[in-house]
């Protein structure tokens, strides 16, 4: 069994038993508990950490990831696998020859190569010092496939994918679809929602003493928001429900170097920001599950 199909299985499990037992993983490991005493992030891993594993007891799971694979007592808090590290680091000559990596991927691996194993394009590039890091979102999971200098694998991470990512992968296949839910008799009222931003009450609390806003910033963010509106308004009246949902991601970059800049926005304001904008935007009639954050995708703040 290939290590992505091991997500989303219990500890007790068969095949996690057989996996253990295949790469040495202490079979019983510690408990962690969250301050409500259930069972959250134990990690596994073998004696060289060249393999790491968290797991999360049911209770916690369960709202994030769905039910877990296989029979399951739910009387029992028991642990769930949902990523899977595979890290050369602490390898002998950085090497890993004994490890089934997924899509018969190996150390050592140029980015060509991977992105021939696995069939699909390496997005979400970010960079360090150490290298760079590409996501591959799959149906069931994300891949981090992490490249060094020479861009040649060094490490990747298996993650389960939690409900919303799924949910967001599901709407972004669909959107063209959506296009008939896109109304432009809404405009007006999309419009008027620009009176009821955030900005009154951060306005409020710098008169108050609040100095971790200014004009400047604060001008910053209002200038933005209403840019957007009016950009997602000239969407709304092509009824193109691709551009509204891509609209957003553009203002949330744009948010996160203000931000940068500012520092302005902390827990309340991006409660506050994020509250406004997902009810802006199913105010478009864009269709969205109750768990989906528009925002998050790309927010830094």
């Amino acid at each position: 069994m290939e290590l992505q199909h091991l997500l989303g299985r219990l500890i007790h499990s068969p095949e996690i038993k057989e996996f253990f037992a295949q790469y040495h993983l202490p079979q019983n490991p510690n408990p962690e508990y969250d301050a409500y005493g259930n069972l959250f992030w134990v990690r596994v891993n073998n004696e060289e950490k060249t393999i790491r594993c968290l797991f999360t007891g049911y209770v916690r799971y369960a709202p994030a990831y769905g039910e877990p694979i296989g029979n399951y007592n739910k009387e029992k808090d028991q642990l769930i696998l949902h990523q899977i590290t595979i890290d050369s680091e602490n390898a002998p000559d950085g090497k890993i020859s004994d490890i089934n990596l997924p899509f018969g991927l190996n150390i050592g691996d140029d980015k060509t190569t991977i992105v021939q194993k696995i069939g699909k394009k390496l997005t979400g590039k970010t960079v360090s010092d150490y290298g760079s890091a590409y996501d591959v979102l799959f149906e069931e999971f994300r891949l981090l496939v992490v490249l060094n200098p020479k861009e040649q694998l060094r490490r990747l991470i298996l993650f389960k994918l939690e409900l919303y990512e799924k949910e967001r992968i599901r709407l972004k296949a669909f959107l063209k679809s959506q296009n008939k839910n896109i109304d432009p008799n809404r405009i007006p009222e999309i419009q008027a929602f620009l009176s009821e931003t955030p900005i009154t009450q951060w306005c409020k609390r710098m008169a108050q003493g609040d100095d971790m806003f200014s004009e400047e910033s604060i001008t910053a963010v209002e200038t933005a928001l209403t840019e957007y509106v009016q950009t997602l308004c000239e969407a709304i009246q092509k009824k193109n429900a691709t551009t509204v949902y891509n609209s957003m991601g553009k203002l949330v970059k744009k948010l996160n170097k203000i931000n940068d800049k500012y520092g302005l926005i902390e827990t309340m304001e991006r409660e506050e920001l994020c509250e406004w904008l997902n009810t802006l935007i199913r105010k478009t009639g864009l269709e969205l599950a109750d768990n989906v954050d528009i925002t998050d995708e790309y927010r830094e703040w």
